[in-house]
């Protein structure tokens, strides 16, 4: 009866002991993308981190934002920092080529436009998952909302070459487990919109706009779809002030 009741008095204690370890925190993370050069892990078939905590908490790289580039550094799709506008040159190091072009296809297409900012590129070899949550074992991240704009260069792209009822629409899709969790959508540019004397509105996003993620609910990875009738644009958007919630327990 002793050895009986000291192992239930252990098994208390040790479930008790547990509990006490156990750390819990719920907290908003707010992604801004003002990263130093230094602070990006830039590498082959990789994602680099680009969500730290600025509420000061202490949980960094909670969410990726994923790119791919090849064994040369050559940028094969998904995020990249509007600071890294153009291509390393793999011949100097940490030189970024200037040409107009390449400016116009990281430059957001706004009238004020902010420091640094993520740019998305539907490439050639785009990673599968946009955004991770990488912290996903140990709780939960519930989507809130971010701000979109269009890049300098589809807004130039969508004047050149938009039709009458053309469209493009920016999709986020939510995922946890691999089971979709909800979808949100966004048009970025709508061309069969028109006052009421039947002229063309002016329906480019040109100013960073609130696109209310909520409907994706708790996930562990987010993937975007951009789609357009018109194909003789291209697929970048910009992205900036990514907004979610993160419950951790462990």
């Amino acid at each position: 009866m002793k050895r009986i009741l000291f192992y239930i008095i252990a098994a208390f204690l040790s479930v008790s002991c547990f509990k006490s370890l156990t750390y819990s925190s719920t907290y908003h993370l707010y992604t801004t993308f003002e990263y130093e050069g230094n602070e990006l892990q830039w590498r082959s078939d990789s994602t680099y981190y680009a969500g730290p905590d600025y509420l000061g908490l202490g949980w960094a790289n909670d969410l990726v934002y994923c790119h791919r580039v090849d064994e040369s550094n050559d940028f094969l799709g998904g995020f990249r920092l509007s600071s890294l506008e153009g291509l390393i040159r793999e011949d100097v190091e940490g030189e970024l080529e200037t040409d107009a072009a390449l400016d116009k296809t990281w430059r957001v297409h706004a009238p004020k436009g902010k420091n640094n900012y993520g740019v998305f590129w539907f490439g050639s070899r785009v990673p599968l998952s946009h955004i991770q949550f990488l912290t996903s074992a140990y709780g939960t991240c519930t989507m809130k909302g971010c701000y979109v704009c269009n890049t300098a260069k589809v807004a130039e792209e969508i004047k050149e070459t938009f039709e009458r009822g053309d469209k493009l629409t920016l999709k986020a899709i939510g995922y946890l487990k691999s089971q979709q969790t909800g979808s949100a959508e966004i048009a970025l540019a709508d061309y069969s919109l028109f006052d009421k004397n039947g002229a063309q509105k002016d329906s480019i996003v040109s100013t960073w706009t609130v696109f209310d993620l909520s409907a994706l609910g708790s996930v562990d990875e987010v993937r975007f779809e951009m789609t357009s009738g018109n194909k003789s644009v291209s697929k970048y958007f910009c992205l900036d002030n990514f907004v979610s919630v993160i419950s951790l327990e462990y």
